[in-house]
C-alpha cells in the first residue's frame, strides 16, 4: 500500500459538528449585536484565520475584544459539545485502517486538552498514535503544528495522508508535504473544493476504500 499512516482532522471531519457550529455562531451574533448567518453562508464563507471569517460577518474588532468574543464561542460550544456525534462510517473506517497495520493520529486547531477528552469521550482514542492540538482557544493556523506532527510520527511524509474538511486542512498538507484527502460534509461546502489538487469524498466507505487501494 501507498499509506502507512492517516492524520485526521477533528472538527467537521470526524466529528459532526457544523449545524451545532452554526447555532452557537449565532447565539454569539445575538450577543453582540451582529446579524446571523445560514448553514449554506457559513459551509460557503467559513475559513482559517477565523478572525476574518468572523469580522465578513459583521464583527467589529476595533470595538469587539476578539478573544473575548472567541471565549464566547469556546465556552457555548463546550458546554453542550458532547451534543454532537460522529459523522456516519468513522469508527467502521479508523477500525478497518488499523485492521489493515495503517497508524493513525489527528491534528486539530481545537485546544489539545478538549482534544483528547473529546476523543476518548467518543472511544475513537483506541485508534490513535498522537493527538496534537493547539495550546489556546484561538484556531490559529496549523501549518506550524503539523510539521511538528509529522516528525513526531516518524512515517514519511510520502507514506502519510491527511484528511480534512477545509482548504486549510489542504493547504496544511502541502506544508507538510503529505498527500491529502478531502470529506465534503463538513465546515466547507463540496464547490469550494474546485481547483484543489485533492480527491474529495461523500462517506468514509469511500475514503477507506481509496486508501487501503492506493
Amino acid at each position: 500500500m501507498k499509506y502507512e499512516h492517516v492524520i485526521w482532522d477533528w472538527n467537521g471531519t470526524l466529528l459532526d459538528d457544523v449545524q451545532f457550529s452554526v447555532d452557537v455562531f449565532n447565539s454569539m451574533t445575538s450577543h453582540y449585536g451582529v446579524n446571523p448567518v445560514s448553514l449554506e453562508y457559513y459551509r460557503k464563507n467559513f475559513r482559517f484565520p477565523v478572525a476574518e471569517f468572523y469580522e465578513q460577518a459583521g464583527f467589529d474588532f476595533s470595538v469587539q475584544d476578539f478573544n473575548e468574543v472567541s471565549g464566547f464561542f469556546i465556552e457555548r460550544y463546550n458546554s453542550r459539545r458532547f451534543q454532537c456525534k460522529i459523522f456516519d462510517g468513522a469508527p467502521r473506517a479508523m477500525r478497518l485502517l488499523k485492521e489493515n497495520g495503517l497508524t493513525q493520529s489527528v491534528l486539530s486547531a481545537y485546544r489539545r486538552d478538549y482534544l483528547c477528552e473529546s476523543l476518548k469521550n467518543y472511544g475513537l482514542d483506541k485508534y490513535l498514535n498522537l493527538i496534537s492540538g493547539l495550546d489556546n482557544i484561538l484556531a490559529a493556523s496549523k501549518e506550524e503544528l503539523g510539521k511538528a506532527h509529522l516528525k513526531m510520527i516518524g512515517v514519511p511524509a510520502s507514506k502519510t495522508i491527511l484528511v480534512g474538511d477545509t482548504a486549510h486542512d489542504f493547504n496544511v498538507s502541502k506544508a507538510m508535504g503529505v498527500s491529502c484527502a478531502l470529506m465534503t460534509r463538513g465546515h466547507y461546502s463540496p464547490e469550494r473544493f474546485k481547483g484543489l489538487n485533492a480527491p474529495t469524498f461523500g462517506s468514509f466507505d469511500e475514503l477507506s476504500d481509496f486508501i487501503l487501494g492506493q
